[in-house]
């Protein structure tokens, strides 16, 4: 049975735009879609796919992730925010090499309501679809889940490191940091405590007035340093604060103007884990060196 035969005869079919910059993996995902009785069209730039989403017979997206110049899922949240000033919701289907646990927490809070990982079959495609048509669009029902692995990820961050402390032995695939040879005034508790006045002064007036999560992620990889444990890519970005996909880009222009460093893990490809830059790092150390003893 086909998925046109689950589609009920007196309902719309609604069109699918797929986007992607191989013309290739298009064509193969236009042909199982058509295949399964849904009209699409086709976008191979961001630019493309904005012209194209003004057709409001699109109701649904498959994104390929690696877009040139914006990610997949930064365009799906800006193509979202654009139509729901139009009063459309739209349904995005993310299509990825890896599916990793940085790239789950982004996709949940642009709303994505499948991943698929290439390559992608008939099965995958005709599940994710199936899956798109059975949920209603809620936004209140999808933030209040974005919500919530938000709090999953930080939780399981706690419980990752928790469990590095209580077995040692067992710590994490890349080597421990060596604690930082600093002032004797700066300690792992005192940079704790400046996170947590962070936090809270972030907080006020619902961040409107102290948005910058630049110095969260500093300060979280300094205290991190002066514990002896490393941070991943995913606990940098609950430590900043702000929405997974701008504290990627706030993590990559930090590592490009080699103000962090980005290592990956040597056993597990999927992941890497960030520190600071030695200059960096020192600077650091006096500016709060001299900030306790004043």
């Amino acid at each position: 049975m086909t998925l046109f035969d689950v589609v009920q005869a007196d309902e719309v079919v609604e069109a699918v735009l797929v986007i992607g910059n191989d013309v290739d993996w298009i064509d193969e995902c236009q042909f199982m879609l058509h295949s399964f009785g849904f009209p699409s069209f086709a976008a191979q730039s961001s630019a493309e796919a904005f012209a194209k989403i003004d057709n409001r017979s699109i109701s649904t997206l498959i994104i390929d992730q690696n877009l040139p110049g914006l990610d997949g899922i930064s365009l799906a949240e800006d193509l979202a925010a654009r139509t729901a000033d139009e009063g459309r919701e739209l349904r995005f289907i993310l299509v990825a090499e890896h599916a990793t646990l940085d790239l789950v927490v982004a996709a949940v809070r642009a709303s994505v309501v499948d991943i698929l990982q290439k390559p992608i079959t008939r099965d995958d495609l005709r599940n994710a679809l199936l899956r798109v048509r059975g949920i209603k669009p809620e936004s209140s029902t999808r933030k209040a889940l974005a919500s919530q692995l938000t709090t999953l990820s930080l939780e399981i961050q706690r419980l990752s490191n928790l469990m590095d402390e209580a077995l040692p032995s067992f710590g994490k695939a890349a080597p421990a940091a060596e604690p930082a040879a600093s002032d004797e005034t700066v300690s792992a508790e005192f940079v704790r405590d400046m996170l947590r006045k962070e936090a809270k002064r972030r907080a006020l007036l619902d961040g409107r007035l102290f948005g910058d999560c630049t110095w969260s992620v500093l300060l979280d990889l300094l205290a991190a340093k002066l514990d002896g444990r490393e941070v991943s890519v995913s606990s940098a970005c609950i430590a900043s604060g702000a929405p997974t996909t701008t504290a990627l880009r706030l993590i990559n222009r930090l590592v490009g103007d080699r103000i962090l460093e980005r290592l990956p893990d040597a056993h597990d490809r999927r992941r890497d884990f960030l520190r600071l830059s030695p200059d960096v790092e020192a600077s650091l150390l006096a500016y709060l060196a001299d900030l306790r003893k004043n």
